[in-house]
């Protein structure tokens, strides 16, 4: 057993283990980790838990915690250089592609740009990425991302009008079935009544399945 902490990414709701460090890090903290994508900053999600953890796996040391400076230094980098949501949408479109921007980002150098896009279908964007490096003169990344991922990025209320429970609380996204929404609500026929921001089918329903109430028993005279 080790004890870890996890990490969330912009990309997506999974967390991930990493070696805890000597000194204090604490939930809600921006680290520096090393990813197959090279360096990346990521918010510590939980502290202190203990894994188990084999020969064949080791776990990745936190290079460091990022201080106040470093998040506002990479706040102001997004902040001076919102052009480059124009450059992404236009040279998609010059390329025929069909990518919706979601979100961008930039690492702690500033020499990385890592944008994250919503797509129909699996995009093969290798000549949109070089095109873009070229003009931006950074290293470029694309990042394709699920609808769910999305709503989680951009953030909002549900029709509970409670904050999205991806972006509130959760740190794994279930397969949600047609089976949940039929079990729990008889007769719907618009599934988009039960349907989040994101267009899917709310992960709420996931809470509540295999717990339908019983119809009390009719009183036999």
């Amino acid at each position: 057993m080790a004890k870890v902490i996890g990490v969330q990414f912009r990309s997506g709701i999974k967390i991930y283990d990493f070696r805890a460090p000597e000194g204090d890090v604490e939930v809600r903290d921006f680290v520096l980790v090393e990813t197959v994508y090279g360096e990346e900053v990521g918010k510590v999600r939980y502290v202190g838990k203990e894994a188990k953890t084999s020969k064949d796996e080791s776990l990745k040391d936190i290079q460091r915690i990022l201080s106040d400076k470093d998040v506002a230094r990479l706040e102001r980098l997004k902040e001076d250089h919102q052009g480059y949501i124009d450059v992404f949408r236009k040279k998609a479109e010059e390329h025929g592609l069909s990518m919706k921007f979601v979100d961008f980002e930039f690492s702690l150098d500033g020499e990385k740009v890592t944008f994250y896009f919503t797509a129909d279908s699996r995009v093969d964007f290798r000549n949109l990425v070089r095109e873009i490096s070229r003009q931006l003169q950074k290293t470029v990344l694309f990042r394709q991302m699920g609808q769910r991922d999305e709503a989680r990025i951009l953030d909002g209320f549900g029709p509970c009008g409670r904050p999205i429970c991806c972006k509130n609380f959760l740190t794994q996204l279930d397969n949600i079935s047609m089976d949940m929404l039929r079990e729990q609500f008889e007769g719907l026929r618009n599934a988009s009544k039960v349907s989040g921001i994101c267009g899917r089918l709310m992960c709420c329903l996931a809470y509540e399945n295999g717990h339908k109430k019983k119809k009390p028993a009719e009183d036999k005279k």
